[in-house]
């Protein structure tokens, strides 16, 4: 039942009127001057979804609201959740918990007639409350001598966070299709292509939000055919190794010098602070950008080591600070007969004084289920819980448990055009969009949930 605030007026004024007439022997009643909301959640609430015929339906008690953090800025005195609700969460009536300093009354102002103090009703954590729409609240002292105002917003998504959105960019483009093989760099603002053709490796790049305008990149070296394999990216950097030398840029166009080391053979990936690459017998690490290098320990026989099609990403643990687990992926001499793709992982710590961990080979089991099984061509990228592959076939694979165990997405379907013979590039940017590059079709492609602005700010 709705309490209107002019009762509620009329019975304090009442009560303290009738105050006068104590005797001194009488408890006094002090009143406090706080006013401020201290927090704020909400009740569980239905959610729309479409039916077989795509006709809307309502499941009762679908989403539960006290999982959704309020943050209350005291400052511009608004209430919101940054982590919306899902789509099509009914939010229309609503029960919430407002609690306030000192428990001092809370009046719930009209939705349209938010001005209008005549029309509105005491707050009260069995009525439900329309938020369809910002709702303003006023919190008095215990005095009712002054109040203030919050605005309450509560967010909704508008589009499902599990839905996987391509965008078709570049369509036949004559340069990229040239490109007898290929590699895909994400680095700062731009995606590069790396690729072979006949008269030596050619670079390509285009800005990551971009896509459809690809600009050839004149480097200041001469690039063998070949060298496209060398090329990596560590944050905003581009490497890239040849005959032994290490060299950097940050456009792709001008490179210098910044290591050598007669051992390395192949570039083949990079965390987000160390640099990893092939030798004779076993795998390097650079901590100095490619300064100086250092032979890391295997758990097997180097021979183990992927050595075709060959890709590298990291995950961070969000359990714990400051290390990044990072995937080799690959291929080995089909000569072996593999009918798993080759994976290790590798933890990485970058803490002072951490110990220096070794590679790990995941040697699976014939009978064990979830392997990633081989193909001509298979890629592998960062994802936002674990890594993702995608395979010269077009299947999604997913693994949340650093590449032991994979499965089919069945969310993402790549584009029909991507089912073509031609190798193909694929890395993930900055801003969590997928990029594949093959026979000179661009496409770039997210899940709704990873462009969903999350602020980290708490107020409370």
């Amino acid at each position: 039942m709705k309490r209107k605030f002019l009762a509620f007026i009329a019975i304090i004024a009442a009560t303290l009127s009738l105050s006068s007439c104590l005797s001194s022997d009488d408890t006094t009643v002090e009143y406090t001057y706080d006013t401020a909301i201290t927090s704020f959640s909400l009740g569980t609430m239905g959610q729309y979804t479409k039916t077989a015929a795509g006709k809307d339906t309502l499941l009762a008690d679908k989403v539960t609201g006290s999982t959704y953090k309020f943050y209350i800025d005291q400052t511009t005195r608004e209430i919101y959740n940054v982590d919306s609700l899902p789509v099509g969460t009914r939010t229309a009536a609503v029960l919430a918990t407002i609690s306030s300093k000192n428990s001092s009354p809370i009046l719930l102002m009209n939705a349209d007639y938010p001005e209008k103090l005549d029309s509105a009703t005491y707050y009260s954590s069995s009525d439900s409350i329309d938020f369809s729409k910002p709702r303003q609240i006023r919190v008095y002292n215990n005095a009712l001598t002054a109040y203030v105002t919050y605005t309450i917003k509560v967010n909704v998504h508008q589009e499902d966070g599990n839905v996987f959105n391509w965008q078709a960019k570049a369509q036949l483009n004559e340069q990229l299709a040239a490109l007898s093989d290929l590699k895909t760099i994400a680095a700062g603002d731009y995606i590069y292509v790396f690729g072979k053709t006949a008269e030596g490796m050619k670079i390509y790049k285009t800005a990551n939000t971009d896509g459809y305008n690809w600009e050839e990149v004149h480097a200041n070296l001469n690039f063998e055919a070949d060298d496209y394999q060398n090329a990596v990216a560590m944050g905003d950097k581009l490497y890239i190794l040849q005959y032994g030398k290490v060299y950097t840029s940050a456009d792709a166009a001008v490179w210098q010098q910044v290591g050598e080391d007669s051992q390395l053979k192949l570039l083949v990936g990079a965390s987000s602070q160390h640099l990893f690459a092939y030798t004779a017998t076993g795998i390097a690490v650079s901590k100095d950008n490619g300064a100086t290098w250092t032979a890391q320990q295997l758990d097997s026989d180097y021979a183990l080591l992927p050595t075709s099609g060959l890709s590298m990403s990291v995950s961070t643990i969000s359990s714990v600070k400051n290390v990044e687990n990072v995937l080799l992926l690959g291929s080995r001499d089909a000569s072996y007969g593999d009918t798993i793709s080759t994976i290790w992982n590798h933890t990485a710590d970058y803490a002072a004084n951490a110990p220096e961990y070794e590679w790990n080979y995941l040697e699976l089991d014939a009978n064990q289920g979830g392997k990633l099984p081989a193909f001509d061509e298979v890629l592998a990228c960062s994802a936002d819980t674990g890594f993702v592959a995608l395979s010269n076939t077009g299947k999604w694979y997913k693994s949340k448990n650093n590449g032991l165990t994979w499965y089919v997405d069945s969310l993402v379907t790549v584009p029909v055009e991507f089912a073509t013979t031609a190798r193909f590039g694929f890395c993930r940017d900055k801003n969590n969009f997928y990029w594949v590059v093959r026979n000179g079709y661009v496409w770039r492609g997210r899940f709704n949930k990873d462009g969903w602005r999350k602020e980290p700010t708490i107020f409370e």
